[in-house]
């Protein structure tokens, strides 16, 4: 586990509240990670992962507004 370079935001997922957390890689040649995580559980994501999941969700929703009509 990397150390901690900044808590991003946090998330309610459910009735889960989530940090997500941009940090170090474990050693100095990887990568930064995402830790989305609260007391009971943690996902860490490579950094490069992370961005390209959230332009996934990201896109799927602008789509979604768009085929209902919702495009502004």
């Amino acid at each position: 586990m990397g150390e901690i370079i900044k808590v991003l935001d946090k998330i309610k997922i459910c009735d889960s509240e989530f940090n997500v957390e941009l940090n170090h890689g474990t050693t100095c040649q990887e990568e930064r990670e995402i830790h989305i995580q609260n007391k009971n559980m943690r996902l860490a994501i490579p950094e490069k992962e992370f961005l390209q999941m959230a332009s996934a969700v990201l896109l799927a929703k602008r789509q979604l507004d768009i085929i209902k009509g919702k495009n502004e």
